[in-house]
C-alpha cells in the first residue's frame, strides 16, 4: 500500500475554495489500484493555509499509472498557474502498520 501526499500552500482565505477543486470527478477514482483520496485542511499560519491531498494506492505502479494518464493531465491542466498557490510538495509513504478499532 502506498500513500502519496501533495501538500499545497495557498494564500490565507483560499483553502476551502481550493479544496473544492478536488471534490469533482477528476478521473482518479476510476484508476486501477486507486483506494481512496482525502483532502485535509490545516489552520492558517503566516498568511497561508495548507491543504494535504492524500491518495492511497495499492502499489507504486498504480500511482505511476495515474500520473502518466490522460485523466491526470486533464485534471492538472492550469493548476500551477493559480495566483493563490504559494508552493507545493509531493511525498510518498509505504504503509508498514495499520491498526483499526478492535485489532
Amino acid at each position: 500500500m502506498l500513500v502519496v501526499t501533495n501538500t499545497i500552500k495557498v494564500k490565507e482565505g483560499h483553502g476551502a475554495a481550493m479544496a473544492q477543486r478536488f471534490a469533482g470527478s477528476g478521473g482518479v477514482q476510476d484508476m486501477p489500484g486507486f483506494v481512496r483520496m482525502e483532502v485535509w485542511h490545516g489552520s492558517a499560519k503566516e498568511d497561508a493555509e495548507e491543504l494535504k491531498i492524500c491518495t492511497v494506492w495499492e502499489n507504486e505502479e498504480s500511482f505511476k499509472g495515474w500520473t502518466s494518464s490522460e485523466s491526470f493531465k486533464q485534471s492538472h491542466r492550469g493548476a500551477g498557474g493559480s495566483d493563490v498557490i504559494l508552493g507545493a510538495s509531493l511525498d510518498k509513504y509505504e504503509l508498514l502498520i495499520s491498526r483499526t478499532p478492535g485489532n
